[in-house]
């Protein structure tokens, strides 16, 4: 009879067999206890936070240094090997402590008086070797770090700088006198590293400023087409038109905001920008009283003009205008994938103050038909002052070009109603029919619709902390804006002593469009 052998029970034995073997084999442990997370973490108050698994500062046992590094062997400039790498000679592996920093010339300020010396052990090892350091925008005008040329070797150009050619110097012929050597060492280049972007808080740090202040230049492009005002003689030449008086040059003004934080990623601010004053005048003279305005059709209706707006010896047109913006918003921040780009959106209020003038004058001669020692004039001056409020909505998008640089782009879009109030004053010497001096003052307010956009590029440059220099162009467009003119029909009825009616509106668009430059502060 044969036997019949329990595999299934045989197997277990044996997985069971391994199974304790294995585990015998293994070395004890113990449980670890408990890890203190320093993630979070905000030390000297400096409003950032250390990343979850780093360890304090406290804990930091003192600068790293490379292993095995024990005595110079044959390195340095005092035995001539400036040219290529120092040897080194392996030393105690244990530790540090037999390592003599200032023979080994790890250094490029220990051997032979900084850059122009070796000892820097084939590399640059300190930032005014390599003149403008490692990093940032300026950073990367510096050379890739190599061997310090010196004792009468030829010099890298991230050590030397200039050095190659501080032999041609006229004081010491190479030996390296302060004139040679003030760029070579980079003692100027060197001073501009601190111009470097501020990049202690990464890409990752979140568009925020508490208030920015700015130098704003802006120019306006004013509505309606050119008129042509004064003819040198009846139906002459053309000498003077509403173009001529140019008040669309750039103008100072200031940009302000203030922000404070609002909820998560939230924030209301402030801002006001304005204070531009536009203003510019021409003028034609004549020593005969030859000069017909537009108001007589140049002399022609009636023939030889008015009194007082024609026979002319000066005529002159003056435009001037001023601008204001307030905002009120709340603003909502967002930051995309691996920090590259960042947007936000905004809704609030805005209001808008434009004023618009015109004056348009003319002197005659001193033969008054009633009074003769008083001279024939006449001034027309019309102003407009528009006052536009309503609701925005706007966005920014940014670029993070690097850690301290950044580059914007927004827009905004208001819809508004706009509130005119418009002062004309109308004044002459010789008044038909009586041929009196008199003025005429008419007010009126008109609402109208309109909308406003405005567009926004912005760079930003991180110098510390707290402090950002920013650089913007701004454009504003507006419809329907009320303008300063001259109307014809109420000027015949003022100059004919008729009832003058009240002058129509003159509407057009209006750009705004410049630059500015500033500085924004982060508490």
């Amino acid at each position: 009879m044969h036997r019949m052998i329990p595999y299934k029970s045989t197997c277990l034995t044996l997985f069971a067999t391994a199974v304790l073997a294995i585990y015998a084999g293994l070395p004890q442990t113990h449980a670890q206890p408990p890890r203190v997370v320093h993630a979070d973490a905000d030390y000297a108050a400096s409003g950032y936070v250390t990343p979850a698994g780093m360890v304090p500062p406290e804990m930091y046992q003192g600068p790293v240094m490379p292993v095995g590094y024990n005595g110079l062997a044959g390195g340095g400039c005092a035995t001539g090997n400036c040219g290529g790498p120092a040897p080194m000679a392996y030393g105690n592996m244990g530790g540090y402590s037999e390592m003599p920093y200032g023979d080994v010339g790890y250094g490029c300020d220990s051997c032979d008086g900084g850059c122009d010396g070796m000892g820097c052990g084939g590399q640059c090892g300190c930032l005014s070797c390599c003149v403008l350091g490692e990093g940032g925008l300026l950073g990367k005008l510096g050379s890739p770090p190599q061997g310090c040329g010196g004792c009468g070797q030829e010099g890298c150009q991230s050590c030397g700088g200039l050095t190659n050619l501080r032999h041609m110097c006229l004081f010491c012929q190479g030996s390296g006198c302060s004139a040679c050597q003030f760029l070579g060492r980079g003692y100027l280049l060197g001073a501009l590293s601190s111009l470097k972007p501020y990049q202690d808080a990464g890409k990752c740090a979140l568009r925020w400023c508490d208030l920015s202040a700015e130098a704003l230049f802006m120019g306006q492009s004013r509505g309606g087409a050119s008129r042509a005002l004064t003819s040198l003689g009846i139906g002459g030449p053309i000498v003077l038109s509403s173009d001529d008086a140019d008040a669309e040059d750039l103008e100072a003004g200031m940009r302000l905001s203030a922000a404070m934080i609002f909820g998560a990623g939230g924030d209301i601010e402030f801002t006001y920008m304005g204070g531009q004053e536009w203003g510019g005048s021409a003028s034609v003279s004549n020593a005969s009283p030859v000069l017909y305005s537009y108001i007589s059709k140049f002399g022609t209706d009636p023939n030889d003009g008015f009194d007082d707006t024609d026979r002319s010896i000066r005529q002159s047109v003056d435009v001037e205008s001023d601008f204001d913006s307030f905002e009120f918003n709340y603003r909502r921040r967002t930051m995309g994938p691996y920090c590259r780009f960042q947007a936000s959106w905004l809704v609030g209020l805005r209001h808008l103050l434009y004023t618009d003038g015109l004056t348009y004058s003319a002197l005659g001669e001193m033969d008054n038909t009633v009074n003769a020692s008083l001279p024939r004039y006449f001034s027309s001056s019309d102003r407009n002052k528009n006052r536009l409020f309503g609701p925005q909505a706007g966005f920014d998008l940014w670029y993070n070009m690097m850690p301290g640089v950044n580059l914007g782009f927004g827009g905004k879009f208001a819809w508004m109603q706009n509130d005119i109030k418009r002062s004309t004053v109308l004044s002459a010497n010789s008044l038909d029919p009586l041929a009196t001096p008199g003025t005429v003052e008419l007010n009126d307010t008109e609402r109208d619709i309109t909308v406003m956009g405005e567009l926004e590029a912005t760079i930003l440059y991180r110098l510390s902390h707290s402090w950002t220099f920013r650089s913007s162009y701004y454009m504003i467009a507006v419809d329907d804006i009320s303008f300063g003119g001259l109307d014809d029909g109420a000027i015949n009825n003022f100059i004919s002593a008729q009832t003058v009616q009240q002058p129509g509106y003159s509407y057009d668009s209006l750009v705004l469009n410049g630059f500015s430059f500033g500085a924004e502060y982060i508490w």
